[in-house]
């Protein structure tokens, strides 16, 4: 790759970077309402299938953006939400929201950082 191709893509991904960090407080505030909805019982199944989709985005994009940490956490709760039984027992919805406080606190942290 000569060097001017390798400039473009470097600034390609500083600019794609840049808008991931930008998206994180909203990203940030998203999970928070999640994590309220997660003590609704009546909700549990919605909450967790929209938990594990935006999980799974934050997972995919985090790698390429530089922010491994995140992509982690995250991918560890998708996981986690992929292994629940369709009616959880008390102990797995406690999990849950275990590794949700950790994937938020990860994101401010990476937040703050910046």
């Amino acid at each position: 790759m000569d060097a001017v191709k390798a400039a473009q893509l470097d600034a390609g991904l500083a600019r794609i970077r840049g808008r991931f960090i930008a998206s994180l407080s909203d990203r940030i505030d998203g999970f928070y309402e999640l994590l309220g909805g997660l003590k609704d019982s009546d909700r549990w199944q919605d909450v967790t299938g929209e938990l594990r989709g935006t999980a799974h985005k934050l997972h995919g994009i985090c790698g390429a953006v530089g922010f491994p940490d995140i992509g982690s956490t995250a991918a560890r709760l998708e996981a986690r939400i992929d292994d629940l039984a369709e009616t959880p027992e008390e102990a797995d919805r406690v999990e849950i929201r275990d590794l949700l406080n950790q994937l938020l606190d990860v994101m401010e942290q990476s937040l703050d950082a910046e």
